[in-house]
């Protein structure tokens, strides 16, 4: 097994993991789980922006899967995460910023990686 063997096998148990926490945090979002409606309460954000996000997520989760729509799943799971994060800069929980900036990371591997499917360049 070469090294682009492995880093794609890497990179889609990455993609995997995210579209796990993407799909988990989302339908939080939606159905309005008590974590969700606690985690969004110190922004103030209604419950309509609440699902706004969560659907955002959802679908940007759904879009990691396919080589096509891959780099605009990304960017949408990245546009909800920045969203947070800059909630979080604004209260000065800088804890939670913290703690939330990891996802950030995360994408931006993924992406420099590309999708493990997707018909590389020689």
């Amino acid at each position: 097994m070469d090294m682009s063997m492995f880093l794609r096998i890497v990179n889609g148990g990455l993609i995997l993991f995210m579209a796990w926490m993407s799909l988990r945090a989302g339908w939080g979002m939606i159905t309005n789980s008590p974590a969700m409606v606690k985690f969004f309460e110190p922004f103030g954000t209604a419950a309509v922006l609440r699902q706004l996000l969560g659907v955002i997520t959802v679908v940007g989760c759904l879009m990691l899967f396919h080589p096509k729509t891959f780099v605009w799943g990304s960017w949408l799971n990245l546009g909800v995460v920045m969203f947070l994060l800059v909630q979080f800069i604004a209260l000065h929980d800088w804890m939670a910023f913290l703690k939330e900036s990891w996802v950030v990371v995360l994408a931006f591997v993924i992406l420099w990686l590309g999708h493990p499917l997707a018909a590389k360049a020689a």
